[in-house]
């Protein structure tokens, strides 16, 4: 999201001192079967029906409560019948049924989502739509298939230290929610999670991601990648270097583009480790 827009969307609202826009999210029409999905950086997770934001002032409404020292970072729609991934700084992933989290107030806190241990915080969150999970349930049941195939749809971690690897979501198993989690991401002592990403909504005729990934420093340097040339690696693994970040700092923002979006002639080559 550019600077301009954001100055643009704040100008039509009334922000209190220190408070900011996290999500912008288009809504065509406020229908029964859709709900919100709101994720805290100290991992408590709800569900609230859109329509429940059908009449807004300029002056908001209350979406969700929250604690001292808390606050609302993610915000995604989906159905009853969607998956989410749900991932925190040390790497740690759950992945869930939507209908597992509870549907709640606007002015509720909601539950906890991930046992977050050692100063650990949440990191990323991205919605499984039905029929990709529905078609990786579909694949697995083929003949000769072991679950170890390297094929798509597949997690797209992205480290602040400019590290990335692809990891297939076959190699997540479902589980409830306020459970440590499955390792996804194996970090050095002075790396995390920056996002997370599910990738594979769209493929080429080889099987390959059509998304390209948009990454800026700190430093305001912005690197665009082919998803396709990022490495598939295991769950434990480091990943490869996505982007060289040298004085830049570390990676301040991630963004997946998909295919329509992409103009192939603007992506860079991923840094050589």
């Amino acid at each position: 999201m550019s600077n301009e827009y954001i100055c643009w969307v704040c100008s039509i609202l009334s922000l209190s001192d220190g408070e900011r826009i996290t999500s912008i999210i288009p809504v065509s029409e406020f229908t029964e079967d859709q709900f919100l999905l709101m994720l805290t950086v100290q991992g408590y997770v709800k569900r609230v029906p859109l329509n429940s934001f059908s009449s807004i002032r300029s002056t908001g409404i209350i979406a969700t409560q929250l604690v001292p020292g808390d606050e609302l970072k993610w915000v995604r729609c989906c159905t009853n019948d969607d998956f989410v991934a749900m991932a925190s700084h040390n790497g740690l992933v759950i992945l869930s049924l939507c209908t597992q989290i509870r549907t709640q107030g606007r002015n509720t806190r909601g539950a906890p989502a991930m046992r977050l241990k050692n100063g650990d915080r949440m990191a990323s969150v991205d919605i499984i739509p039905a029929a990709m999970w529905n078609n990786l349930e579909t694949i697995s049941k083929l003949p000769g298939s072991n679950g170890k195939s390297h094929g798509g749809p597949w997690l797209l971690f992205i480290s602040e230290s400019g590290y990335g690897k692809r990891v297939p979501l076959s190699r997540f198993r479902m589980s409830s929610l306020n459970r440590v989690g499955l390792i996804g991401y194996k970090f050095s002592d002075e790396d995390c999670l920056a996002a997370v990403f599910v990738v594979g909504f769209t493929l080429a005729e080889d099987g390959e991601s059509d998304e390209q990934v948009v990454l800026v420093s700190q430093s305001g340097t912005v690197n665009r990648i082919k998803v396709r040339d990022i490495s598939i690696q295991s769950r434990f693994a480091r990943g490869v270097i996505l982007m060289r970040l040298d004085h830049a700092g570390k990676i301040q923002s991630a963004s997946l583009i998909s295919a329509t979006e992409c103009e192939p002639e603007e992506v860079l080559d991923i840094a050589q480790v």
